[in-house]
């Protein structure tokens, strides 16, 4: 135990001196992604388009923003969510703010005890705190906070379905299913622990939910189809560019041609989503390590991915982290250490190289308090990932990625004709983030590789270890002293 403790501690010590060495960043919006979410049920409030250019008009009154040019940051989420929007920006931007960041926290313990529950065992003091620890050093979840990304809250209710699997959970699970689906694209992985009887039932409850709300939204089925075409229309726009963390965008920055790098994103998702469904059909594994594999899966598959999404994978390795032994963990460590990396944040920032490789050497000690049984050599191997962000960090500096919107030109105007899509396909090559550069792909490629890794890994590990029927988990968490470990794997 006192072992343990000192390993927290140099976590600690090291998260500190990484927030010590990270250059200022100059002032800006805070919660940029939030301020999509607040123009549009602001907008849908006063009966304007919340999926078109009436946005910008809240927008550019939002502190930080430059409204001499245009910023447009469009808003794409489901429409079941705007009343929660509009509710929210009746507060006003500071009040909204609080708000919003209140729930993020709430986001964040959740995300953190549901993945140490879904793993099983006793959970320690010490074991909230390195997963807490883990989830500060974690680059996608920091990303998505900074952001005031809504797939942090996504990705926390993904990390509770689990405990919702059992007796009478019917309506929670639907509860978190329905706040899963403010992010859709994350929330397809609720698929793979569909099917039992009470979790068909509550995810049939979801859809009702979301297809009903989305239509009064809209005020009639009749805005369904406009969605949908704001969702092609944003989708292709951001296809390439640089801040997509997917197959597609990787291939074609490697300089294959749109059409084969279509095809390769086609033939990646065919396979993964093949590859799961074996696993998911063969019953094989528990309903909560089904969902565990294809959050650590999902990415590979996606064609819209940013890297705030790769939170999803936070939950998979905190249980393969719990649930490993010999080098199963080490490899779990490292793939979980390659997700947790900012590697497209080295290019965008050249001079907080020591900051990311002090954040990477934390979130190892971290990952490694929360390994169960004694502490051994084999769960300080991760730590091979330090010298590895170091080099990135060096070779990315030559290849600087432009940010939005601090690289538009000054006075950036654009036709008042062009649709909402449109707009941020101009401002992204305005601003240098669409152009391709295999420097930036190779980056991204560690995070799509990381998630591989972390599937192969989860994929033994959750084979061997089986997960405890729901009704069998404990209604609430003992604090005490880590089970002691089984033999190695």
């Amino acid at each position: 135990m006192i072992g343990r403790a000192l390993v927290v501690a140099f976590a600690l010590a090291l998260a500190g001196a990484a927030i010590a060495v990270h250059p200022a960043v100059k002032a800006s919006t805070p919660l940029r992604d939030f301020e999509a979410y607040y123009a549009a049920g602001a907008t849908w409030f006063y009966h304007g388009d919340p999926y078109g250019r009436d946005v910008w008009r809240v927008e550019k009154t939002v502190p930080g923003v430059t409204p001499g040019r245009d910023e447009l940051l469009p808003f794409v989420g489901p429409p079941f969510g705007l009343p929660l929007y509009g509710a929210i920006a009746g507060f006003g931007w500071p009040a909204a703010t609080l708000v919003w960041s209140a729930l993020l926290t709430l986001a964040l313990a959740a995300l953190c005890l549901g993945s140490l529950r879904a793993a099983q065992g006793s959970i320690g003091a010490l074991d909230v705190l390195a997963a807490a620890l883990f989830a500060g050093c974690f680059g996608p979840l920091t990303s998505g906070v900074s952001l005031g990304q809504v797939a942090v809250l996504a990705c926390a209710a993904i990390a509770l379905v689990p405990l919702a699997l059992g007796p009478r959970g019917t309506f929670a699970l639907a509860a978190c299913a329905l706040v899963a689906a403010l992010q859709p694209n994350l929330a397809v992985v609720l698929a793979a622990c569909a099917g039992t009887r009470r979790a068909a039932i509550a995810f049939a409850l979801t859809i009702v939910l979301v297809a009903g709300g989305s239509a009064l939204a809209l005020a009639g089925l009749g805005g369904i189809p406009h969605y949908l075409d704001v969702l092609r229309e944003h989708a292709a726009a951001e296809r390439f560019i640089a801040i997509q963390t997917t197959v597609p965008a990787v291939a074609r920055a490697f300089g294959a041609a749109p059409q084969v790098a279509g095809e390769l994103a086609f033939g990646a998702a065919l396979v993964t989503i093949a590859l799961l469904a074996l696993q998911v059909t063969r019953g094989r594994y528990g309903p909560g390590d089904r969902l565990a594999l294809a959050c650590a899966a999902l990415p590979l598959a996606l064609p819209f991915a940013h890297e705030h999404d790769f939170t999803l994978a936070f939950f998979p390795a905190i249980v393969v982290a719990r649930r490993a032994r010999g080098w199963a963990w080490s490899l779990g460590g490292l793939a979980a250490l390659t997700i947790a990396v900012d590697w497209l944040g080295l290019a965008q920032r050249s001079n907080a190289i020591a900051s990311a490789a002090l954040l990477a050497a934390a979130a190892a000690f971290a990952l490694a308090a929360l390994a169960r049984g004694p502490l051994r050599p084999l769960h300080f191997l991760p730590l091979a990932i330090v010298p590895a962000v170091a080099l990135a960090g060096l070779a990315a500096g030559a290849h600087p990625l432009p940010t939005w919107p601090d690289n538009l030109p000054a006075h950036f105007n654009v036709p008042a004709t062009l649709p909402a899509a449109e707009v941020w396909r101009v401002e992204q090559l305005a601003s240098g983030v669409a152009a391709l550069d295999w420097h930036w792909a190779l980056l991204r490629a560690f995070s799509l590789a990381g998630c591989a890794l972390l599937w192969g890994v989860a994929s033994y590990v959750l084979l061997s270890a089986p997960e405890t029927e729901p009704s069998s988990v404990p209604s609430s968490i003992p604090l005490g002293r880590p089970q002691a470990a089984h033999p190695s794997a």
